[in-house]
């Protein structure tokens, strides 16, 4: 509790160094559900445009926190865009970029809703009654609560640069939610997810995380031992896939935030896949040459795409094994 406070405490000290810019919504909108979206360097239109043709706009209100761009450009197209959106729109600008877990911890000191859902700056709902489930959902739960709605590739880019992560995505996160409720705080990824404020005030996204990934499952499986863990289908698409080299790089770098998550959560960790496969390979002999290869083959595109696939988490198994 004192960790959060701490948190909280600092994160309203960093608003003074926060521009605010409020469409003409803002002002007498009372909100149900807040959408608090963090983005660095990315324009957030495509997903404004389409929460604006969901039904029950009046319900929202959208938040976008822009972590340290200082894109002046890229703040006058935002702003033009919540000008035009049919819904109550707030961008919060950053004088400093600092990092994932604490844009979403920022931006969620601005949400007026007693639920707040968590949308990232590349995805878009599937559907145009997207905000209507997480309502009728809301209205189902018993009480504060975590509703995960998934996440799909419906609308995604079909570029061939894009087909190796596209093969991870649909095989390891586009997952149904009968399948995610047999672990739940294991499936709770931040690109769409609705929470209750009491959740998010019990539970602040862990600022030592740094970098790209694992944050949003420590911060599942921190909220499961609190709270219920509610999946529903109510998807939305990632837009923002990554090519070959920048997906290895991404989990390059991920290394010690997945060792950070396994350590804080030792049980759950060992009912996942990739730790037993990380915790076998640090026995394997030649792991630099072994790891070489998963990669030249992961990398090539001669191979089928299922085996390029295996050998990709494969490979990032064996640099998960080296932070372990």
């Amino acid at each position: 509790m004192h960790a959060a406070k701490y948190v909280l405490e600092q994160t309203w000290r960093l608003r003074k160094l926060e521009t605010v810019h409020d469409n003409v919504f803002w002002r007498g909108a009372a909100p149900r559900i807040s959408i608090c979206v963090p983005t660095f360097h990315h324009d957030v239109t495509p997903l404004l445009e389409s929460l604006s043709k969901c039904e029950a706009t009046e319900a929202i209100e959208v938040i976008i926190y822009d972590d340290g761009s200082r894109d002046h450009d890229l703040l006058a197209r935002l702003e033009a865009s919540a000008g035009k959106a049919l819904a109550a729109v707030r961008i919060v600008s950053a004088q400093a970029n600092r990092g994932r877990a604490a844009a979403r911890n920022a931006a969620i000191t601005h949400a007026r809703g007693d639920w707040i859902l968590l949308v990232d700056a590349d995805m878009t709902p599937d559907t145009p009654v997207f905000v209507r489930a997480y309502l009728d959902a809301m209205d189902h739960a018993a009480g504060p609560a975590v509703i995960v709605g998934g996440y799909s590739l419906q609308s995604a880019p079909q570029d061939r640069a894009y087909a190796l992560h596209r093969w991870q995505a649909r095989t390891s996160e586009c997952i149904p939610a009968s399948q995610r409720r047999e672990a739940p705080g294991r499936y709770v990824f931040s690109s769409n997810v609705l929470a209750h404020r009491a959740v998010l005030e019990a539970c602040l996204f862990d600022e030592s995380f740094s970098g790209w990934g694992w944050e949003d499952t420590d911060w599942g499986l921190k909220a499961q031992k609190r709270f219920p863990i509610l999946h529903i289908d109510n998807t939305a698409t990632h837009f923002g896939l990554d090519s070959t080299q920048q997906l290895m790089s991404k989990y390059a770098r991920s290394g010690g935030n997945f060792a950070r998550m396994a350590q804080r959560h030792p049980e759950d960790a060992a009912t996942m896949p990739l730790y037993r496969m990380a915790t076998r390979l640090r026995a394997v002999p030649f792991r630099r040459s072994f790891k070489w290869l998963a990669a030249d083959v992961a990398k090539s595109e001669s191979f089928p795409l299922a085996v390029r696939g295996r050998a990709l988490k494969t490979w990032r198994a064996l640099v998960y094994s080296e932070a372990l």
